[in-house]
């Protein structure tokens, strides 16, 4: 019995594995399921990624500010 399942299980893995690798098949899984997926969570991620990306500039800012009023201060 179980390599009968065994052997069920075998062909509907190839049967799957040679309608994924149709070119066609292909298209519509990137087409309805992988551009909008990439697409909703871009614009969910979008504006996490500029405050982050503000948050570095001012955090790189200061950094170069201190730097600057530490070589000043050692000067003096």
């Amino acid at each position: 019995m179980s390599s009968f399942k065994n052997s069920i299980v075998n062909e509907i893995i190839d049967i799957f594995l040679s309608e994924i690798s149709k070119e066609d098949t292909k298209n519509k899984i990137n087409t309805y399921i992988i551009e909008p997926s990439f697409s909703y969570l871009f614009d969910r991620l979008y504006p996490y990624l500029i405050l982050t990306f503000i948050i570095f500039v001012l955090i790189l800012l200061m950094a170069i500010i201190i730097i600057i009023l530490l070589i000043r201060s050692n000067k003096y």
